[in-house]
């Protein structure tokens, strides 16, 4: 008799609870990629940057929205849209332009406008676009009224500072000639000069050689499925500048920057990472030349 109410108990308790997939309830999406593959998997965030989701291994797996497309999967980029942030809304809007996507732009617009109908930026790239009469702009707003200010007597003018006198006139800068293994590196440091006023020469009628070293570390290159997600680098450059046909320098400095980053790919963020060494350069050479004399 005993057994018997314990059976009829465990299986009212067993009617009584719902199944698995009711308990856990979740949004599986495919995310079709621009490279025509198709990710597939549990939906666990999205954002604006991108979307996230988790894999059959229990892995999460972040896309950002420039490898997908986009055009595909506008209502999913909806839900990270604040309609009450107008940073927020505009970035809705630079998503859709970015896929072409004209009508879906035109209505982030105009609820940005909603927030801040002065923004004339915001109405000019919305006129930009193709028209659509059903979607309506509110008015801008009225000027403001200023009171006018009580007149005051007019404060007496200041007198005119003496003019200061010219500095005499430096010697003409000398023209330099760059080498270096990497043509980049000559071409980036080449014109950072150049805004100075030194000229360049390639061939044997230089005043000055600057020698350059450049070291580049690749600390970050991921991928996925084939794509390079962002590239990270970590750059040197020494320097050394001799007068023509000497063999000791009268100048030698290092520059050195880190966690240059590309979203692009390595060959960006390599060629960044020369260009932030060429600024530097070009401060410490400026310095050694005048001090040249």
């Amino acid at each position: 008799m005993k057994a018997a109410l314990s059976l009829a108990l465990l299986a009212l308790l067993a009617l009584g609870l719902p199944p698995l997939s009711a308990q856990e309830e979740v949004e599986r999406v495919k995310i079709e990629l621009k490279s025509g593959e198709v990710v597939e998997g549990v939906l666990k965030d999205v954002s604006e940057a991108g979307v996230t989701l988790v894999g059959n291994d229990g892995v999460p797996l972040f896309l950002k929205w420039a490898y997908t497309r986009g055009d595909k999967h506008f209502e999913l980029r909806k839900r990270a849209t604040n309609y009450k942030s107008l940073s927020s809304i505009v970035k809705l809007a630079d998503f859709c332009h970015d896929f072409a996507l004209d009508r879906k732009e035109a209505e982030a617009l105009t609820a940005a406008l909603q927030l801040a109908p002065g923004d004339e930026d915001l109405r000019k790239r919305l006129e930009a676009l193709p028209k659509f009469n059903d979607l309506k702009t509110p008015d801008r707003p009225g000027p403001d009224i200023v009171k006018p200010e009580p007149k005051s007597e007019p404060k007496p003018e200041p007198k005119p500072e003496p003019e200061p006198k010219p500095e005499p006139a430096s010697g003409q800068k000398p023209t330099l000639k760059i080498e270096c293994t990497d043509p980049d590196a000559v071409a980036s440091l080449a014109k950072e000069m150049e805004n100075l006023g030194y000229k360049i020469s390639a061939g044997k009628d230089y005043d000055v050689l600057v020698r350059l070293e450049l070291n580049l570390t690749l600390v970050k290159n991921p991928r996925w499925m084939g794509a390079e997600l962002y590239a990270i680098y970590d750059g040197t450059c020494e320097f050394q500048a001799f007068e023509k046909a000497a063999r000791t320098p009268f100048e030698s400095k290092s520059v050195e920057v880190k966690n240059v980053r590309s979203n692009k790919d390595k060959a960006e963020a390599k060629r960044m990472t020369i260009d932030e060494l060429a600024v530097k350069m070009r401060g410490e050479l400026d310095k050694a030349l005048k001090k040249r004399g």
